[in-house]
């Protein structure tokens, strides 16, 4: 699918993912609040974080790239996979070393508090689809490629696989706005990362967001198939 400016595809090939992990990694590091806090180099989140997320779920073919018509330079992605794969692969345990980046495993027990309470009902595959990232160029925001990656992923994830949700970790004021207000997401748990405790046994803060001056972290919850249809599933 393309508009007038960008082409939209599929994630399909190492090549683009690891362009597009970088593209996360840049922006990341540069504009995200939280990341920015913990002062994570780009080389680290690429290879800690946006690497790994990316190629874990590069089989699935649910994560796609914003592509410039005219230049043929990736300008956005976001990479999804089924939360059923996920927590089967990596399931939440405690005991677990800590991660290297503290925010990874305050995502993790966002996760674990999304599949044992907020979802309410039984977990199976193609049912949630998480979305745990999605970042745009600086210069390209405000362009709609952010939604426009939205609708082509949440069209291929209900259409080619019956996925009837979508999670996410909303982390700022403005991303919590467009899953809430402008694609019809509901907001259940909320985390204040001043509070957050690190539970794993780490020779670091046990509170290391304790000076952190901005927004609360949501899961949110978008349904990807009216109420009339989900009868059916």
């Amino acid at each position: 699918m393309a508009d007038d400016e960008y082409t939209y595809e599929v994630i399909d090939n190492e090549r683009d993912a690891r362009l597009c992990a970088q593209l996360i990694a840049e922006q990341f590091t540069n504009r995200h609040p939280i990341t920015v806090f913990d002062r994570i180099t780009t080389n680290s989140f690429f290879d800690q974080y946006s690497w790994p997320l990316l190629a874990n779920v590069l089989d699935e073919r649910l994560s796609f790239l914003a592509r410039h018509r005219s230049s043929g330079e990736i300008i956005g992605a976001v990479v999804a996979g089924d939360l059923y794969l996920f927590q089967k692969k990596y399931p939440y345990d405690l005991s677990h070393p800590a991660k290297a980046i503290a925010i990874s495993d305050l995502y993790d027990e966002l996760n674990d508090i999304f599949i044992r309470r907020d979802f309410n009902q039984e977990l199976k595959p193609n049912m949630v689809l998480q979305i745990p990232i999605i970042a745009v160029r600086s210069e390209h925001s405000g362009n709609g490629v952010a939604s426009q990656l939205h609708a082509v992923m949440f069209d291929r994830a209900r259409d080619t696989k019956g996925f009837q949700y979508a999670f996410v970790r909303a982390t700022n004021p403005i991303i919590r706005h467009i899953y809430v207000n402008k694609m019809g997401g509901r907001e259940l748990t909320l985390v204040d990362p001043t509070t957050w405790r690190w539970k794993k046994k780490v020779d670091r803060l046990l509170y290391p967001y304790n000076d952190y001056r901005d927004e609360f972290i949501a899961n949110i919850l978008i349904k990807l198939i009216a109420e009339q249809d989900m009868s059916t599933v």
